[in-house]
Order: structure tokens, then sequence, then C-alpha cells
């Protein structure tokens, strides 16, 4: 009874995934490899045959003690089970494919604790929004999942016997993946991106309800005692400059440029690699991040930051796989509701990390990625983007029709480039694949030439269409390109030291043309979304964690954190930087005032400082995790209290 429960639910399960891959094939979370991913299939299998052994245990709790005794009770039981588990995965895929995770706490969440954050609550519930998905297509699935179980548990009776050890190496064996092999792919030996494939959704739904106990019996932190805030003011002197206190605040359009893996560090280098940006940013009506950080040196966390001022998962897994349809107010749904027009440019891929789960939740008028912009076709591209002039074009050519077409409506375009990743390619570049040290860091100097010539493009063309003088100007890169210390040289591991974190943010626009001198305090993602809000009028929503640097120049310290193997998480606040290695234990802090290059550790020096900073980097990982993953419950209760 129990191996032909357990082969029932496993033929449902692959049903399901084989569904689930089809659909990401497809396309329609952005254009993939994804076929070239089923011969790996099997890689992927662990977790749906532990969800299939816990669905055969459960029908065999109760049918197996019946068997013998009334065998009619034991098999409706186990057709019972049968059923609610096709109706469950059905389900699933549609919550998957709608709101872009499994059927998980923070989905269950979405459906029954939703509070609208929105400015003037104009969102309609999640419910609200999936009602129109129950079509009659649908519940013909339904219907099909409900009976093609029992009725396969029935056709197996009289034909499976047991299996014997055969059955048991084969179920230990994909077990064994699930466990080893299956949690390394994305960044292992393996190299496989499975974007989030691997998981079933039983093991998932079980997971998501018994990580938070879990993770309190396991806390040396005592859980937050607000669940929705953090407090983030400085256990540390904090001194520096805002002239943004100057500014005046003006209803203008806003273009958000998002470039990547540029960092800091290397644009201070003489002479200037990027001499456009080194001349914005000396121009009258700019202002300078002069000690700007990114709080994970990772793509989509850092996404994640900057669209929703929200501190990141400490764990590795992007917003993407863990809560995609999270009920923030990003800085396009704020806009939105404030009568602007919404347009998202990027030169990459939308399926990279699956961004599309979470960008589709954010009230964006136009979407367009390397595979839909006009003229992709034909134009250059490589494995991490397009031609950047092909996307250039897209955001100028959207911002002449919106102000020929809706002349009333402010606009806000992001353009997020790819050029700038490793191995640094562009149209025209003699860079390869593979290369040393020294090539590399001359094809990187001539890509940085390249996005600055864009950057000098996107300006000119806003100046062509005279809208530079009724425009905001944002450029801000995700992360940094490496390691970022000097005696570690340039592996790629995303670390925390400078080069990794320190970004160039720069702003320019009407509204700062009587602001002079450089932002020093020491700011990060999360603070961009609530300054532009302020600098175009448009009040903060409350669950933005980051501050208005308009109005708030208080002394705050600034989240780090970055991924398995280094692991680390860390603190900037004043000149104080503080790296902690989780794993270890271990903590290095570096004045970086007198060593901007973090070779001094001067922890055992200043341990009074470490001691200061440390419990704050605990406090947040406590605080995130339970915040994330819950964010739609405690929203409903405990996030009003944030609002400005």
């Amino acid at each position: 009874m129990f191996i032909v429960n357990y082969l029932t639910a496993l033929a449902a399960t692959l049903a399901f995934k084989l569904a689930l891959f089809s659909y990401a094939a497809s396309g329609a979370e952005g254009i993939t490899s994804a076929l070239a991913w089923y011969p790996r299939l099997v890689l992927c299998l662990g977790w749906d045959v532990l969800s299939s052994a816990i669905v055969a245990g459960v029908a065999y709790a109760i049918a197996g003690p019946l068997a013998s005794r009334r065998p009619r009770a034991a098999l409706a039981w186990s057709l019972a089970v049968q059923s609610a588990y096709g109706l469950f995965l059905i389900v699933s895929y549609h919550i998957a494919v709608t709101v872009g995770a499994p059927l998980d706490k923070s989905a269950i969440d979405l459906w029954f604790f939703y509070a609208d954050p929105s400015p003037g609550g104009a969102r309609r519930l999640l419910a609200d929004s999936v009602a129109p998905y129950f079509t009659p297509s649908f519940f013909a699935q339904a219907a099909v999942a409900l009976l093609a179980p029992p009725l396969l548990l029935a056709w197996q009776r009289s034909r499976v016997r047991a299996v014997g050890r055969p059955f048991v190496w084969s179920l230990g064996v994909l077990v064994l993946l699930s466990l080893g092999a299956v949690p390394g792919l994305a960044n292992g030996v393996l190299a496989v991106h499975t974007f989030g494939l691997e998981r079933s959704p039983l093991t998932m739904l079980l997971g998501s309800y018994l990580k938070g106990p879990l993770r309190v019996l396991h806390a040396r932190e005592a859980a937050p005692a607000d669940p929705f805030c953090l407090d983030l003011t400085s256990p540390v002197p904090v001194e520096g400059t805002d002239p943004l206190i100057a500014a005046t605040a003006k209803r203008t359009n806003v273009v958000l440029v998002i470039l990547e893996s540029i960092g800091a560090r290397l644009l201070a280098s003489a002479p200037p690699p990027m001499p456009f940006l080194d001349g914005l940013e000396r121009s009258r009506g700019a202002v300078l991040f002069a000690a700007h950080y990114a709080h994970w040196p990772q793509t989509m966390k850092a996404a994640f930051d900057i669209w929703c001022s929200e501190l990141p998962d400490p764990d590795y897994p992007p917003i993407t796989e863990v809560n995609p349809a999270i009920p923030c107010v990003s800085v396009s749904e704020a806009l939105k509701a404030a009568g602007y027009d919404t347009a998202l440019f990027t030169s990459a891929d939308f399926a990279f990390d699956r961004q599309i789960r979470f960008l589709k939740h954010r009230r964006l008028d136009v979407m367009l990625d390397r595979n839909d912009l006009p003229g992709h076709e034909t134009a250059w591209h490589n494995a991490w983007g397009i031609d950047e002039r092909v996307t250039l074009s897209a955001v100028l050519d959207w911002t002449v029709r919106e102000r020929r077409e809706r002349p009333d409506h402010p606009f806000f375009a992001v353009y997020n480039m790819a050029a700038g990743h490793h191995p640094f390619e562009f149209p025209g570049s003699p860079s390869g694949r593979w290369l040393d040290s020294e090539t590399e860091h001359v094809a990187e100097l001539a890509t940085l030439r390249f996005v600055d010539d864009r950057l000098r493009d996107l300006v000119d063309g806003l100046r062509r269409q005279r809208l530079l003088d009724s425009t905001l100007v944002a450029i801000v890169s995700d992360h940094g390109p490496g390691s970022g210390r000097p005696p570690m040289g340039r592996i790629r591991d995303a670390s925390i030291y400078e080069g990794s974190v320190r970004v160039p943010f720069v702003l320019i626009g009407p509204q700062l043309d009587f602001v002079s001198g450089a932002v020093t305090l020491p700011t990060g993602h999360i603070d961009i979304a609530p300054t532009l809000l302020g600098l175009v009028g448009v009040d903060r929503p409350m669950t933005m964690k980051g501050r208005d640097l308009t109005h708030d120049a208080g002394g705050r310290a600034v989240i780090l954190a970055t991924r398995p193997p280094l692991s680390q998480v860390g603190i900037r606040a004043g000149s104080w930087k503080l790296v902690h290695w989780s794993d270890t234990g271990a903590s290095e802090l570096f004045d970086l005032a007198t060593d901007p290059d973090e070779r001094n550790d001067v922890s055992k020096r200043r341990a009074d400082v470490v001691a200061a900073l440390v419990p704050l980097t605990r406090r947040w990982r406590v605080h995130s995790a339970n915040l994330i993953e819950n964010y739609a419950a405690i929203l409903r209760t405990d996030g009003r209290r944030c609002a400005p």
C-alpha cells in the first residue's frame, strides 16, 4: 500500500514539475536556456521524492492499519489523500505562475493578511487580483487533478508488487541528491542554474512553516520587539555633510540609471576612466554621494533594496525566490500613485534570477528586456546583455512619446545596464571570455568608457528633447566588480570590502540648482527611493526603511552582507567599517578616514567599537529573516507605526 501511494504521488509530482519546467522554457518569465535543463532534470528531483514519500506516509498511516480489517476504508482513504494532493499541486502551479512563488507561507499570508500600504490604498487585495484566474480552464484542470491520481492508484494496485532493495536504493540516491547536489547547483561545481525549480511544493510549504520556529530554537538573539521597523541609529558617532537638506522639491520627470558592477574605487583613479560621469558629478545642479553602498553585492538583492527601500533577506536566495510578491511599496508604485507614467528598460534578461517575478508587481506601464527591445533581433549581444545603444534608444523613444501623448503626466523611467559585467564585452570590444589580470584591467577600462559614452548619449538625448531642465536624473551602480580589497587580488567572490560594495551615486536635476557639495554621510541603496520621492514632492511610503535625505541627515549605520563562501556581514558607521565573518565569528575593523584600502585591521585596539557594532548585525539578521518571509502578516498589524 505504501509503495502504490508513493508511486502515485511521485507521478503526480513529476507531472507538476514538468509543467513548471515547460512554463519556464516558454519564455513567460524571460527567454532562457531552459530547454537545455531537461537532461539535468534528475538533479532537481530530490525534494520531489521526499514530498511523494510524505504523501505516501500520510496515506499509509491510516490505510496501513485498516488494510487487513477494512480494505475498502483503507482504499477510500488512500484515494482521498491522492485527490487532495493532486488538487494541492494544481493550485500550487497556478500560484507559482501568478504570484511567482510556490504555495508557501508567504503566498498564504498574502491571501489572508494582505494590507495595502500603497499611497491612497488604491491596489486591490491579492484575493481580488487572483480572482480573474478562476477560469473554466482552471476548474477543468482542477477536476483532472482530483480524478487522475486516484484513478492511477486504482490502476496500479493490481500491477505493482514490492520492489524491495532497488526501490530503497533509488529513493536514497535521489534524496541524497536533494541534500547534497541541489544546494550547490547555482554556484557550486555543477554550475547549473535551476531558477528555484529544484524546490518541491509540499516540502516548501512545510518548510516555510517550520522555518520560523526552528530559527527561534537556534537563535542567539531574541525576536525583535518591533517586527517591522529596525532602528539603524549608529551606535558610534557619525559625521558628514548632507547638502540635500537645501534642495527644493519640484514635481519633475525622473530617470534612474542602474549601472552594472561598477565600483567607486576605480572611478576615483587618474585619469578618470569615466570622464563624462566625472564631469557630471562636478557640474552645477549635481550632487555626488561620496560614501554610498550596496547593502549586498548581488544584482537582485541590490535591486530589491533600490526599488523597495528595504533591507535584504540575510540568506542567499534573492527576493524572487523568498517572497517575490512582497507588498512593499516600491518607488515605481509610489510614483504611479502620484500620477507618473512608469517604465523599465533593461539590457539584461528578466529571466536572470527570475526578476520578472518581483518586477511584475511594481506597477510598471512598460517593461522591456533584451528579448523585447525594438531592434533586438539584429543587435550585438553576449551572455549578459544586449548592445546598450539599443536599450538607450528605446528609453529616449519612450520619453519622446510620453511628452507628445501625455504632456500633463510626468514620467519615471528606469534604464538598467548590462555592460560593465565581467568579462567586459561590448560591441567592438577586443576582450574575450577568459582574461589574464593585465588584459582584464584593460578590458574593464574600455568597458567603462563605453558605459560612460552611453551616459553622455542619455543626457544629450534628454537635452535635445528639452527635457533635461525638467528631469531628475539619478545614476547608481548595483554593486562593485569584485572582492575589492587589494591584498585579495581580483577574485570575484562577492565580499563587503570597499571594491565590492562602495559604488558611484550621483543626482542631477533642477531641484539641485542651488545645492553645492557632496553627501559625505554614509548612505545605502535603501536611501535612494525615499530621497528621489522627496526631491519630487511625493510622500515617502511607510514601508520604506531608508532616509529621505532632503529631510533626514541623522547619523545612521549602513548594513552590509554577502553570500557564502565568505559569509560576511558588516556595518559602515561614520568612518568605521566592520567586517564580521559569520562562519568563524572573527571581526575586522577599519578606519576608512585613514585607511581607505582596508589594510590595517584595528579590531584588537578598538574592541569597544567592534562590541558596539556587532550586535546590530545580529539584530538585522533576526529582524530581516522574520520580516521578509512574513511581510504581509507583519505589515497588517505593525507596519503602519513606521509611517513618517
